[in-house]
């Protein structure tokens, strides 16, 4: 995904992978590894942020992409933002989702009794 924060000419895209986990019945959490990977057409200092963490995951200096890999653990939908570090920090560059979605078990009806003679 990109971002419209990034300056004229200047595209940033950011994936998350996998960016889906199906949560089977009696499953709380979602853990899964989850590789993030951004490019950019010029050099950035930036740094990766996930919602409700203070701290970036990680930042790179004037680097045109990078990659992070973690082992995750989330009930809810996580967003990854690329922020630019150097110039503007409230400044989004690019940014990603990994959603967790609960599969919930459908029951097939049957289309006769079970004590049908016929």
């Amino acid at each position: 995904m990109s971002a419209s924060g990034a300056p004229k000419g200047a595209l940033v895209e950011l994936q998350v992978r996998p960016s889906l986990c199906i949560l089977k019945a009696g499953e709380d959490n979602c853990r899964d590894q989850i590789t993030i990977s951004w490019q950019a057409e010029e050099p950035f200092t930036v740094c990766l942020y996930a919602s409700g963490e203070a701290a970036p995951l990680r930042c790179w200096e004037n680097s045109r992409s990078g990659r992070h890999a973690s082992s995750l653990e989330a009930r809810d939908d996580i967003r990854f933002q690329l922020i630019d570090a150097a110039q503007n920090p409230s400044r989004v560059l690019a940014s990603g989702e990994f959603e967790v979605v609960a599969q919930t078990q459908r029951y097939r009806r049957r289309r006769r009794n079970p004590w049908s003679f016929f």
